[in-house]
């Protein structure tokens, strides 16, 4: 007969192999846990989940190398978790928890570009810490399939300000990655996510 395996062990396993490189066993811890992050954060805040979500995610990856195993990985994503939601109550202010939210506005959340491989992950997350003025002009242009004259024309801005404007926002986009202090190899995946993904287009 089979012994089942207990998912611990098969966390532990996906754990030691994320942090020898393993960017799969990584995606599949991330995976795994989301669904979980979101019923944590719904039961706590009314809006803005998805946000928190991909915050402690994210958080999850800029440290997983210092995860040393003295609890289950599940207790220690939580207290991520737990850490992400009081830094949004402070950021909030004293109000009920039944209507925390985070400064972003809702056309803002990540939400909108829900991923759980860790490069497009992180730059999601990088893509908001652009400049309002420059991140607007990146999602229309690559998310929006807009053209320089069609942004120029909705923004009522002149064609070569677009122009300048794309190129400080991918300039901004890959300074954002590497202020994040990631893992070396994730930090170059997702750099080179970035190119790929700025690539894409040509103006």
């Amino acid at each position: 007969m089979t012994m089942a395996v207990e998912p611990e062990t098969t966390d532990m396993r996906l754990v030691r192999t994320w942090r020898s490189g393993d960017r799969d066993a990584g995606d599949k811890l991330l995976r795994r846990y989301a669904p979980i992050l979101h019923n944590y954060f719904s039961r706590r805040v009314g809006r803005n989940v998805d946000d928190l979500v991909q915050r402690t995610l994210l958080a999850c990856i800029q440290s997983v190398t210092r995860f040393e195993g003295r609890s289950s990985f599940k207790s220690y994503l939580l207290g991520i978790a737990q850490n992400q939601f009081l830094m949004s109550l402070r950021a909030e202010g004293p109000m009920a928890s039944g209507d925390v939210g985070l400064s972003t506005r809702p056309d803002e959340s990540p939400s909108q570009l829900v991923a759980f491989r860790q490069e497009q992950l992180i730059l999601v997350m990088a893509l908001l810490k652009v400049d309002p003025e420059f991140r607007l002009v990146l999602k229309l242009f690559y998310w929006g399939g807009r053209s320089v004259e069609e942004i120029a024309e909705e923004l009522e801005i002149r064609p070569g300000t677009v122009k300048s404007r794309l190129a400080r926002g991918r300039a901004m986009l890959r300074a954002n990655v590497i202020s994040m202090n990631l893992p070396q190899k994730v930090c170059q995946e997702t750099l080179r996510e970035v190119v790929e993904w700025t690539h894409s287009r040509h103006e």
